[in-house]
């Protein structure tokens, strides 16, 4: 197969762009489409190529999904065999890269349906014969054309598969519209690939989760999300990455949070459980955002569900000994095993010496000496400073944005016009704060239904929450931000745990989405290292998937340097390989020999 560069392919890619058909056809009409220039489907022919293309492309700063292998089930043309080939998804952030000798055979844009659904386009398309001579037509187009008829459907004999490569007239749109308007056959389509998000749970309410699968709801921007469906597909949590809740206090027995973690504490009196006993509503509805079980057809879904949520509870109100109590809080959380604090708490009133001791004993000696990851909320004063203790080092602070992409402020899309999220020097990241559907005090005891909080915020856009009390809809604040980052924090570290806490907050930073450049300009700053950075979004909008990708590899990496450095010291040649043992790393390494026994090393 002949090779070329990925640079040659991106710039057929920008032809196609200016120069390809933007629509199918569906029932004699035409369906519009817009092009999404920076993400790719791409084909290769054999499976020892698809390392070294993954490879290649990673190392000149794409994202690449892992390539799967295709199977189609037809009758193969003319007694031939179907051929395998491997696919796989490219984000091309930047096109001007140079990827070289890459062994691809075909490559086609995503596209935005006229409803602002992502489709891709593979290089199937699909033709349905008049009546079954018409096959010799097909083949004389198909011959003319470069393109491969692979076969025909074995219950609908006159629709056939055919196959494009890079050696075609054009894409597989192309070729389904030129077929199509032929006149000569009943039927063509393009094989289109649906970014089916929104099927990527079950939970009724997940709908309603702009933040995690944004279709527009509450007059937002569709696709302004945190990617949580791609990253799904690749790690919902881990059991030993424990997510601790420093608020109100969790309600442990609630429906839609079945992954509690068995030891809880109350701050307050100093003893386990934790407690609600009229705290409030706020640590059940941010942990549902954290850990809410997916896939059990109620509720919502939670960003990293098979991780263990502890429950810190403290009533969030002034009396004596108030600042020790939270120390108390994150002590506990800390040396109790917890992998990620999260925390929808601060003022600038509170600052307090024995809260910045209890923080940096958990950034130091949480995890094993790895550090504890603390997420706080900036604030939602609408102020230019984010609150303490969100802004001291090594702190992940938390803002909040709207449907529509923008800073949470008193004049953004989602109409709650009696706050705004705090913003400046300090802050982070930014993630979903407004109109969130999460878990709920049960039984009427919560939000739902005795405090509206969208109205009262003089929100316009829902006039009543959910029929089910056990789950509102309309959660808000940097608080509700604040554990979407904690989520994927887990999520991280549950591809990676060899990552300390300075790792997930650099990962989580570096792999912000720049959202709405239109309103905010992105530029480097020396206190703000990971990338580019403005004032009131921080280094952008929180990308779960990005992030996950990145902790891979990382972890990869890590592994590729540790690998060489053993082979060397050991002086071992073939025969054997290494590879991290992923229930005990970095600890236990275990040598593979070639007849696929294998010995532990422990270091």
């Amino acid at each position: 197969m002949k090779k070329f560069t990925l640079v040659l392919v991106l710039v057929l890619l920008v032809k196609w762009i200016q120069a390809q058909d933007t629509y199918y056809w569906y029932a004699d009409k035409q369906k519009e489409l817009s092009t999404i220039s920076n993400r790719m489907f791409v084909l290769v022919k054999n499976a020892n190529d698809t390392m070294i293309v993954k490879r290649q492309i990673e190392n000149n700063g794409y994202n690449v999904e892992p390539f799967k292998q295709i199977t189609i089930n037809i009758i193969p043309f003319r007694l031939s065999t179907i051929p395998t080939n491997y696919w796989t998804i490219i984000e091309a952030h930047n096109t001007t890269s140079n990827l070289s000798d890459t062994n691809i055979d075909y490559s086609a844009p995503f596209f935005l349906t006229q409803d602002s659904t992502v489709i891709g386009l593979s290089h199937l398309f699909y033709v349905k014969l008049k009546n079954s001579d018409d096959v010799i037509l097909l083949e004389s187009i198909a011959k003319e054309n470069n393109v491969s008829i692979l076969g025909n459907n074995q219950y609908m004999p006159l629709w056939f598969t055919l196959s494009c490569s890079k050696e075609s007239t054009g894409n597989a749109l192309q070729m389904a519209n030129l077929f199509y308007e032929s006149k000569l056959f009943s039927a063509s389509e393009p094989d289109i690939l649906v970014d089916n998000i929104s099927m990527c749970v079950n939970d009724t309410c997940f709908s309603n989760q702009w933040g995690l699968n944004n279709t527009g709801q509450y007059n937002g921007i569709a696709g302004i999300d945190i990617n949580y469906c791609e990253a799904h597909q690749i790690t919902a949590g881990d059991s030993n990455v424990i997510v601790a809740v420093l608020d109100h206090g969790v309600e442990l027995n609630h429906p839609d949070l079945t992954n509690m973690y068995p030891i809880s504490y109350d701050t307050e009196s100093g003893t386990s459980p934790s407690q609600l006993r009229g705290y409030g509503n706020h640590g059940t509805a941010c942990a549902g955002i954290i850990g809410a079980t997916v896939n059990n057809d109620i509720g919502i879904a939670g960003i990293a569900p098979l991780s263990p949520i502890m429950s810190i509870s403290h009533s969030l109100a002034p009396y004596p000994n108030e600042r020790q109590d939270l120390a108390n809080g994150i002590n506990f959380a800390c040396n109790n095993n917890a992998s990620v604090i999260s925390n929808s708490w601060g003022a600038n009133a509170l600052v307090s010496p024995i809260i910045d001791s209890a923080i940096n004993n958990a950034l130091v000696n949480g995890r094993n000496g790895k550090g504890t990851v603390v997420v706080f909320s900036s604030g939602n004063n609408n102020d230019s400073s984010v609150l303490y203790p969100s802004y001291l080092d090594g702190v992940i602070s938390v803002g909040a944005i709207s449907p529509c992409g923008e800073r949470k402020s008193p004049t953004s899309c989602d109409t709650e016009i009696d706050w705004g999220s705090n913003y400046g020097t300090g802050l982070s990241i930014v993630a979903p704060g407004v109109l969130i559907p999460t878990t709920d005090n049960q039984n009427g005891g919560g939000y739902n239904p005795s405090l509206p909080i969208h109205t009262m915020n003089s929100g316009t856009l829902l006039n009543q929450d959910y029929t089910n009390a056990d789950y509102t809809i309309w959660f808000a604040g940097t608080s509700a931000a604040c554990p979407h980052v904690s989520g994927v924090a887990a999520l991280i570290l549950s591809v990676n745990p060899c990552l300390n806490k300075r790792d997930v907050k650099d990962i989580i930073e570096q792999t912000a989405q720049k959202i709405r450049p239109d309103l905010y300009t992105y530029s480097n700053n020396p206190c703000h290292p990971n990338g580019t950075w403005n004032i009131e979004m921080g280094h952008g909008l929180l990308d779960a998937y990005a992030a996950v990708l990145k902790a891979q590899e990382l972890y990869s990496s890590t592994l590729d340097l540790y690998i060489k450095d053993r082979h060397e010291d050991l002086g071992i040649s073939g025969g054997y390989y290494w590879q991290a043992d992923r229930d005990n790393p970095p600890d236990v390494w275990v040598r593979n020999q070639a007849d696929g026994r294998t010995n532990q090393v422990h270091e």
